[in-house]
């Protein structure tokens, strides 16, 4: 399966850092901001579509892709890699990495505003007595693409309040439908699929404006990971398009300064 992977930044004696997207869109959400920051701070970074997403392969065939495929892909991105990375994960993304991270060396692990060893239940309860608007409009994304929904919710819910809505509507011709195999799976909880545990650095990274991982999935994550968690003010799920993109940025940056 060919893999559409965005490259930044110069080879380095630090780790090289793999960025992991999350539903509905691939490697493109980390180009906008992320990867150039990080290229300008010395990092080499990587940015992969999972298998159906993006540039990559597969596309026809998205609803028959499992966890375990999105898996494959990261560890295959991995082995490519002069060393061991640093697997920064987003959402669906950040469960995609915890599941690599248990299965081939890595650097460390940064999960941002990621779907906790939970799965997604916790998250599905508290859109649905919190959000329910959002719900309905990630089930009408994932069910008839991105002509079916009212992206007017989604920019109010998943970004900023001040985030421009001409904004929005330029990055709405990259977002596409989720692996309907995958989406169930997240329903589950991932204990098994994350076991045994390495003992590497981590952080968890979340925002208090985020209308789809609630806090305790943040809290859940960093207990079982042994990481630093940080909750941002004012930041929301999409953090990285977001008009906040600097604070979990350089938040992370701070992380991975620390690393060496």
């Amino acid at each position: 399966m060919a893999l559409e992977v965005l490259i930044a930044g110069t080879p380095s004696d630090r780790p090289p850092l793999l960025f992991v997207h999350g539903s509905f869109c691939g490697a493109w959400i980390w180009a906008e901001h992320f990867l150039p920051f990080f290229a300008e701070a010395g990092w080499e970074c990587h940015a992969v579509s999972l298998r159906g997403h993006g540039g990559s392969e597969g596309r026809e065939r998205l609803d028959s892709f499992s966890l375990g495929d999105y898996v494959a892909d990261v560890m295959e991105v991995i082995r490519a890699c002069a060393r061991p990375p640093v697997l920064i994960g987003h959402s669906l993304g950040g469960m995609v990495a915890q599941r690599a991270a248990c299965k081939i060396s890595v650097a460390g692990l940064a999960l941002l505003a990621s779907v906790g060893p939970g799965g997604l239940g916790s998250a599905f309860t508290y859109m649905s007595l919190r959000h329910p608007d959002l719900l309905w409009q990630l089930g009408r994304l994932q069910v008839s693409g991105p002509e079916g929904v009212d992206y007017d919710i989604i920019r109010r819910k998943l970004f900023s309040e001040n985030f421009p809505a001409e904004l929005a509507w330029r990055y709405v011709p990259h977002f596409q439908r989720e692996s309907q195999a995958a989406a169930n799976e997240l329903m589950l909880p991932q204990w098994f699929n994350l076991m045994p545990r390495p003992a590497i650095p981590a952080l968890v990274v979340g925002g208090n404006r985020d209308a789809f991982i609630p806090y305790g999935d943040l809290a859940l994550s960093a207990t079982y990971w042994g990481a630093e968690m940080v909750v941002l003010d004012d930041v929301p799920h999409v953090m990285m398009l977001d008009t906040t993109w600097e604070k979990p940025a350089n938040c992370l940056l701070s992380w991975l300064n620390k690393l060496g």
